[in-house]
């Protein structure tokens, strides 16, 4: 197999050497990545632009923006596939497997190619052409898009008709591309005309009448015309056989399951499947037999000697990351590195947890086949979904057989699940069972066997063919009872008084019902609570479960719950959710609960305070999706609050969005937040005025517009100063820390943090950017021992706080201070701790700086110049133009040192625009001090002497380090 794939059917994807890559956000870039891959001949650029760009928007920019995002997708060091000169741009796919090309040259010769390569290629790349990547806005783009998802149609379509045509006489396994070739093309006659006829071969003449029927419709619906092959297909069918007369197909154990044998035979050949991964989704309305079919599957896998996973999602723990799999995983195998990961306190990102996901279930399928089981997947967690999608996509020749249960309504509403079964369908890798409520007669059989004194003929009709509900209505009539209702009436009054309000508690904190959690939140005793306990276990109400102890039946929750009045449902829900907003500070599965209770509390504000806790621990633990989730669903709730309310909430909500996700559109983000602070002072909420210009302050930096960074962040301090003492503090401190990244009027910044720091002393508050700005100021003096000891300070709080931005930057300043010191062995071990949280970040340009100053410290010590320079490349894509000049005026110490003159003039040059550009005298100073250098070595690379421009900017203010060096300069030039 090629070391790079591209798949254009279905979603998107990049897989290098067998892993998915992560794609650029721009749907345009991701456009142009499959546009390029798919021309045989070079572009002009003029075309390019036309295709995907609008003149305003600078589409030459735009362009080079979106080809260096693609270099760094198929681009390798001896093999790059972007071609492009000043005129014309190509994508060179030699070696490169693509998935739709496959399908065309096997569709182009099908006569010719095996049965097992036309398996292959029907069972990869089920999705359509580049899906939800149409870019209907952009005509010429969504005319070629649309076409080819036309010819990938009828090249799929035509290796389906030759399965089938190859398969004639083993109909049992051309049923199934048959179906496929029928949902290919619905509105075709002749494909499910053939489908008929061979459901009619395999005696499942009621399935080939309903396709008659849909057929028909269908064609009614197109307004086509019928050729007859339809009508044809159902006449000529052989007469259907006798029931009598067909002998059982059932080959698998009885597991006291009526009326599902069909679905029992499914699942015995998923867990019996020999051949590589796969997903068997079990989806229908509550009470149909989804768990028990899941039981039944449990069973079957130990009788058949395979591992065995099994979780159920929760939906209080919607929010909690990778919750489902950690659970699995915890109790098959408790030594399994996936949990250890996510229990170490360390930081992780989802990558990591993916990648230790796909070793865990590699190294459990080694020995053995495993059944992983889930039930209720419509309550997983995002990062759960997506990561079933990867471990899948990942292990696809490995022993796993995942199946799954979720309710219909639950399934069409979440929106990630369905596009992970979307995914999962277009890369063959999935089949559902959609379970259809039972017959009467098998609704009176099951009742017959459970009740044999209830009225099995009238419970069918009532129960609707629903079997959970037949069965308790059967139980309800056995005692007395008339409906499920009125057995769950009957049974609640067996309890006293107590009891019943705690069972009232039991359906607010399901599932994890514990004696401390009903003691917390009821305020009962626990001798109370134990006996009311106790009498609802007799009553069959609870049951023992994992967690403590879990209703017999989500149902009879469910039927309690709605008991409640609205009101005393919302009292509930809210003193739980200030319960755990104390304890849930550093735990993600309580910061889920607190999430589930907020929303549920009938309190807007509440919830969205819920959802402003729960993101902040969310990005403490890199679980940026999670996090811009709660940001979303916080904003709901903030539209429900009066203006000053959802002002500052929004304001809140706010550094959880620019924490987690990378705004493409940053500087309309700029005009919204400064938009909100100026409301908050209108409103006179000075501390929420504060972290809004505290936010522009810092994207503006960001962003490399410093004049204006400066000015938010003066505007931040300067309302803070009416504000609360710790609104101060932060307010004073972020300034100056603003002012000394700028390296602008640093004697204020000192000013300020001295001032700071003793209001925080007072008032008992600490602040990160404290020791942080003075760590950076005694940089700049050149005072470099003090310089750590303050950033080891701020590293301590930012840690503590969960603070991964701040502690990203403290690293950063801590690799800067030993590059000064010209130890590169010292910085390298910082350059590994931005690596570490770069990579975990939301995209930005942490993760190319940290590759960067990695490089550089590897440049410094073996003079290799190449990851260098492909590093410096990214970091110029990310527009990083401080950070740039900085490895780059480096580089260029490391060059000249090393007597590469040449290369250090480039570096030098290159250094000295950004750094007048971003106005950092210290920085231009410096690569005026390496031009000079290079000048006196070999004068002929430089004309002139850069030494008038020295002494003018040592005039000025600039770093003691900077300073120093300028000072050895001058003093050899008199010399």
């Amino acid at each position: 197999m090629s070391g790079l794939e591209l798949r254009v059917l279905g979603d998107l994807e990049v897989i290098r050497g067998g892993s998915a890559q992560v794609l650029p956000p721009s749907r345009k870039t991701r456009g142009l990545l499959a546009f390029l891959a798919l021309q045989e001949r070079p572009l002009r650029r003029e075309q390019l632009c036309e295709l995907l760009w609008e003149i305003p928007d600078d589409p030459r920019g735009s362009l080079r923006w979106s080809l260096s995002k693609i270099r760094k997708l198929v681009d390798e060091d001896d093999c790059p596939r972007i071609i492009a000169d000043r005129a014309t741009v190509a994508f060179d796919i030699s070696g490169v497997d693509i998935d739709v090309l496959a399908l065309h040259h096997t569709a182009g010769a099908v006569e010719k190619a095996s049965l097992d390569t036309l398996r292959d290629i029907a069972r990869s790349g089920q999705g359509a052409f580049l899906e939800g990547l149409d870019l209907p806005d952009f005509h010429d783009f969504h005319a070629w898009c649309v076409g080819e998802r036309e010819r990938a149609i009828r090249s799929r379509a035509r290796v389906l008709e030759e399965l089938c045509s190859r398969l004639a006489d083993r109909p049992e396994e051309a049923l199934e591309y048959a179906q496929a070739r029928v949902a290919l093309q619905p509105f075709e006659e002749l494909p499910r005309a053939d489908l008929v006829r061979l459901l009619l071969r395999l005696d499942r003449r009621q399935e080939a009448e309903e396709q008659h029927r849909i057929g028909l419709e269908k064609l009614r619906e197109l307004g086509a015309r019928e050729c007859g092959a339809l009508r044809r297909a159902l006449q000529h069918a052989p007469p259907r056989a006798e029931a009598a007369a067909t002998p059982s197909r059932r080959t698998i154990p009885d597991y006291s399951l009526v009326g599902r044998e069909a679905e029992l035979e499914l699942l015995q050949a998923h867990i019996n499947a020999q051949h590589g991964a796969g997903v068997l989704l079990l989806r229908g309305e509550p009470g149909l037999g989804k768990s028990r079919l899941l039981q039944a599957a449990a069973a079957m896998a130990r009788e058949a000697g395979t591992g065995i996973l099994k979780a159920s999602a929760f939906e209080s723990e919607s929010m909690r990351p990778f919750g489902v799999w950690n659970d699995a995983l915890r109790r098959a195998l408790p030594e399994n590195g996936t949990s250890r990961l996510l229990a170490s306190g360390d930081q992780v990102s989802r990558e990591q947890v993916f990648n230790s996901l796909v070793a865990d279930l590699k190294s459990a399928t080694a020995s053995q086949p495993v059944v992983a089981l889930c039930d209720d997947i419509h309550w997983a967690d995002d990062s759960s979904l997506n990561a079933l999608h990867y471990v899948l996509r990942n292990n696809r020749n490995e022993p796993l057989r995942v199946i799954i249960a979720s309710r219909e309504a639950e399934l069409r509403e979440h929106a990630t699940l369905q596009q992970v079964i979307r995914a999962l369908r277009a890369d063959g890798l999935l089949q559902d069972i959609v379970l259809q409520p039972l017959s009467a007669a098998e609704i009176r059989q099951l009742v017959q066997q459970q009740f044999p004194g209830a009225d099995a003929a009238a419970l069918s009709d009532e129960s609707g063919g629903n079997p959970l509900f037949a069965l308790e209505l059967a139980r309800a009539g056995m005692e007395g009872g008339s409906s499920l209702t009125d057995l769950i009436t009957e049974r609640m009054a067996g309890l006293d008084e107590e009891a019943r309000n705690l069972m009232a508690w039991c359906c607010v904190l399901a599932p994890r019902i514990s004696v401390r959690s009903l003691e917390q939140a009821s305020e009962r005793a626990p001798a109370v609570i134990d006996d009311a306990l106790e009498k609802a276990e007799q009553q069959g109400l609870l049951l023992p479960g994992e967690r403590g102890l879990r209703f017999a039946h989500e149902l009879i929750r469910r039927a309690i719950y709605e008991t409640l009045s609205p009101s005393r449902r919302h009292a509930m829900h809210r003193r739980v959710a200030e319960l755990l907003e104390v304890e849930a500070a550093l735990d993600l599965d309580l910061a889920a609960d607190l999430a589930y209770h907020a929303r549920l509390s009938g309190d807007p504000a509440l919830a969205g305070k819920a959802m402003v806790s729960a993101g902040r621990l969310c990005l403490r633990f890199y679980a940026n999706e999670a996090a811009m989730s709660l940001y979303r669903q916080g904003m709901e709730f903030a539209a429900q609050l009066g203006d000053a309310q959802r002002v500052c909430l929004s304001l809140e909500l706010g550094e959880i969005r620019i924490n987690a996700h990378n705004e493409e559109d940053w500087s309309a983000l700029v005009e919204e937040i400064v938009g909100l602070a100026e409301q908050a002072m209108d409103h006179g909420s000075r501390s929420h005025a504060r972290i809004g210009y505290q936010m522009a302050a810092y994207l503006r930096w960001m962003h490399g517009e410093t004049r204006a960074a400066r000015r938010f962040s003066q505007q931040a301090e300067r309302v803070s100063r009416g504000a609360s003492e710790e609104a101060q503090v932060l307010g004073q401190a972020e300034a100056a820390k603003c002012l000394a990244l700028l390296e602008r009027d640093l004697s204020e910044a000192d000013a300020l943090v001295m001032e700071a720091r003793a209001l925080a002393r007072q008032s008992g508050t600490e602040c990160v950017a404290i020791p942080m700005t003075m760590g950076i100021l005694r940089y700049y003096e050149d005072r470099l021992d003090e310089a750590v000891d303050h950033l080891e300070e701020a590293r301590t709080l930012a840690k503590s706080e969960g603070d991964r931005l701040s502690e990203y930057m403290v690293n950063e300043y801590l690799a800067m201070v030993e590059i000064e010191r010209y130890d590169c062995h010292a910085a390298q071990r910082h350059a590994r701790a931005l690596v570490d949280i770069g990579e975990r970040l939301r995209e930005g340009s942490e993760r190319p700086f940290a590759g960067a100053v990695q490089a550089l410290c590897h440049y410094g010590i073996s003079g290799e110049v190449a990851p260098l320079e492909s590093a410096l490349e990214l970091l110029r894509v990310a527009d990083a133009k401080q950070r740039l000049a900085f490895v780059l005026n480096r580089a260029a110490l490391c060059s000249v040192d090393g007597g590469h003159y040449e290369r250090a003039a480039g570096f030098a040059r290159e250094a000295l625009e950004l750094a007048r550009l971003m106005e950092r005298p210290s920085e231009i100073l410096q690569a005026l001090l390496t031009l000079e250098r290079v000048h006196r070595a070999q004068p002929g690379l430089l004309t002139d002497s850069p030494c008038g421009e020295i002494h003018e900017i040592m005039a000025g203010s600039v770093a003691g380090w900077a300073r120093r060096r300028g000072e050895q300069m001058l003093a050899e030039e008199v010399e």
